[in-house]
């Protein structure tokens, strides 16, 4: 087992990046593996004149799964309410609590001051056999394998928003999906057909743009909304859950929405196709194009890649 990482600050805030990950080989336990993006949207200045950010947020999560989750079985259950995905579910909420608690001074605090963090956690179960990934947010996780990519769980964000809402059709928010992932930024898309918002028709070739900039009139949330978080409210969130077999040879991908917003998935299914460190490539072509005034793509945000070759 191969492993190789990436993390770069925003160039918005170089000072400090709010991403963290968690690296976790197995030694003997089974492998676990983190992208964590902590919500630099909201901060606050302590009394003492700290300032806490999503930097606070997402190495508390860091240090909660490390502590959890390093424990694990290397033949560990990986099905449906199985010990590794209880054993998540678990260091997700404790990890939720104590942001909410710790830095969010227990809710005592207006939501504009909250800070938080969303994370992707995968656990290598059943002697290496099969992947159990637990998500909350927008952080992804791929599986590279005979030269495809396979997205673990689906994102937290505006699309995902309308779905649950019954706004947007599955299929609908499939098509915006497809669209936003393969747009490079320059060549506008193929976009054929209407979709279905709130009820009204719309073209597809207008419609997918309100998914980057957001549409208040149609109540399109813009595109850094995430659903569920760690941290900002006191129930616990409800995780995404997925899993599937693997095979040598196959390459486990998790990375934060700073990279993926930046590229196109060509682009990552490019970066993982090469042989070696593909981690350093795809994090330096995201962090370049944030840096692209003159790409409609360009994200500025803290970058992390994590690439593990079984």
């Amino acid at each position: 087992m191969t492993i190789y990482h990436y993390i770069q600050a925003s160039i918005e805030h170089l000072e400090r990046c709010e991403d963290a990950f968690m690296i976790f080989p197995g030694n003997g336990k089974a492998p676990v593996y983190s992208a964590i993006d902590g919500m630099g949207g909201h901060q606050r200045q302590t009394a003492s004149g700290e300032m806490i950010t999503g930097r606070e947020a997402s190495q508390m999560v860091r240090s909660v799964l490390i502590e959890d989750l390093q424990h694990l079985p290397a033949d560990v259950d990986g099905s449906p309410g199985g010990l590794a995905e209880q054993r998540v579910i678990a260091a997700i909420n404790r990890a939720h609590q104590r942001v909410y608690n710790e830095l969010n001074l227990g809710g005592a605090l207006p939501l504009n001051q909250c800070v938080g963090a969303v994370a992707t956690v995968v656990v290598v179960c059943e002697n290496g056999q099969r992947l159990l990934t637990v998500q909350v947010g927008d952080t992804r996780g791929y599986l590279f394998s005979i030269d495809e990519i396979i997205q673990l769980c689906p994102d937290e964000d505006n699309v995902e928003h309308l779905v649950r809402q019954g706004a947007l059709s599955s299929e609908d928010g499939s098509r915006v999906t497809e669209i936003l992932n393969s747009y490079d930024g320059v060549n506008l898309p193929k976009a054929e057909g209407t979709i279905t918002i709130g009820g009204q028709p719309y073209e597809l070739y207008l419609a997918w743009r309100w998914f980057m900039v957001g549409n208040s009139a149609l109540n399109i949330p813009g595109a850094n909304i995430v659903i569920s978080a760690l941290g900002i409210h006191a129930a616990n969130p409800l995780p995404l859950s997925s899993r599937i077999e693997v095979g040598a040879g196959d390459k486990i991908f998790l990375c934060s929405d700073g990279l993926y917003k930046n590229l196109t998935e060509a682009e990552i299914l490019a970066g993982l196709q090469q042989p070696g460190d593909g981690a350093t490539p795809l994090g330096e072509a995201a962090y370049a194009r944030s840096q692209d005034r003159s790409n409609r793509r360009r994200t500025p945000d803290d970058i992390t890649a994590i690439i593990v070759e079984l």
